[in-house]
């Protein structure tokens, strides 16, 4: 598809959501709701973790508004759509600001994220990322108005070096897809594994709409890694990716970033007991009494829809949570920049994802939430192709 024809795909997918969220220009804060942006990805590379924030940010409004709200007064989603595409973003973070949203949910890509750093920071409004993971979100310059939640992909980094000193791999092969998002996380994240001690042997890209990617791992293969680390936004080209390693390397380590594990409807298309044995950098431990509870709150709302609880639900959840709590104590009434200075007052928030004791807090010159490493937990799949137990050889500390 053509950039333009791809772009006003976008603006009419936006039109279309806006127009069901009944906040398409105009003030939305009629009857005194306070109005919560969002900006998600319902058909770009980024689609299915935002489907997933999504279940979980669903389920907090419902819990906050059947509570009686804030001060009486309820929240109203305001959310558009990028599509994925990170261009879009600041003109639609310009019409959630125009239909008085007094904080934004970045539920879309990293890139995205990034891109509207200047526009939050102009318009004195935050902007809050559940489930991205690029530390330069939340670092200068411009950013004063956004924040990320989880720990930064150079966390995880860190965690997967020490991972693979323990497990004694030292040449790694890497495999990624070529979406912005993923340039950016990749910039941060394989220099901190080399710093860490880890050769990097090869470094095979496959596009977004790839249908066969055997080129690519035979000369992965020729490298003769320890292990492989699959680096991708997830969705049916992790799935490819995961499908011809198990067939060309069987018995080699595979590794992951976060997104296949958050993935519930991308588990099936793997061939059966394609994912047995895969470690990835999952957020949720069955020991956090917080993730149990929403498994079962998550259970008793969805029915059979409900497959596992995934990270980015958890985190979706909590980001909500996290608004009302920096609202109340700004004041129902309060003006975004008054929010804003609330959040970076914020300790010791309690995460419902990673390990027991994982908590958040803000500040003026800490805007990534994360209190220590464990908030990753790293977890394998089953031979099933679901997740299963946390991954024996080494685990994060929360000190």
């Amino acid at each position: 598809m053509a950039v333009g024809t791809r772009s006003l795909g976008v603006s009419l997918a936006a039109a279309v959501l806006c127009l069901s969220a009944g906040a398409c220009g105009g003030s939305s804060g009629d009857g005194g709701d306070i109005v919560v942006g969002m900006i998600e990805d319902t058909a770009g590379g980024t689609a299915a973790t935002s489907a997933e924030a999504t279940r979980g940010i669903e389920l907090a409004l419902s819990e906050i508004n059947d509570g009686g709200g804030i001060d009486g007064k309820k929240l109203k989603l305001v959310r558009y759509s990028d599509g994925g595409e990170p261009s879009q973003s600041p003109a639609l973070v310009r019409k959630l600001v125009n239909a008085k949203a007094r904080i934004i949910l970045m539920n879309s890509g990293s890139a995205s994220a990034a891109q509207v750093k200047p526009i939050v920071q102009q318009e004195h409004v935050a902007a809050i990322s559940p489930t991205n993971i690029l530390g330069a979100i939340a670092q200068p310059p411009n950013n004063g108005y956004s924040y990320i939640l989880a720990n930064p992909v150079t966390d995880v980094g860190t965690v997967y070096g020490a991972a693979f000193a323990k497990a004694g791999y030292k040449r790694v092969a890497v495999l990624t897809d070529d979406s912005p998002t993923m340039a950016g996380l990749n910039d941060a994240l394989l220099p901190t594994l080399e710093k860490a001690g880890v050769e990097l042997v090869a470094k095979e890209k496959a596009p977004l709409n790839a249908t066969d990617v055997t080129t690519q791992v035979s000369r992965l293969s020729r490298s003769k890694p320890d292990a492989v680390l699959v680096s991708s936004l997830g969705g049916q080209l992790e799935v490819l990716f995961q499908n011809a390693l198990k067939q060309a390397l069987p018995d080699k380590p595979r590794f992951s970033l976060a997104s296949i594990g958050n993935q519930p409807e991308t588990w099936a298309l793997a061939k059966p007991g394609t994912l047995d044995g895969l470690v990835y950098a999952s957020a949720i431990s069955s020991q956090n009494t917080r993730s149990n509870d929403l498994i079962a709150k998550l259970k008793a709302r969805n029915g059979d829809k409900f497959k596992a609880l995934t990270a980015f639900s958890a985190q979706g959840y909590d980001s909500v949570h996290l608004i009302a709590k920096v609202i109340k104590d700004a004041g129902a009434d309060a003006d975004s920049k008054a929010i804003n200075e609330a959040l970076q007052k914020v300790t010791k928030f309690e995460a419902s994802f990673g390990g027991t004791g994982f908590t958040m807090s803000f500040g003026p010159d800490k805007h990534m939430g994360s209190d220590g490493l464990c908030g990753i937990v790293l977890r394998t799949f089953d031979a099933q192709n679901r997740p299963g137990q946390n991954w024996a050889t080494y685990q994060p500390s929360c000190g």
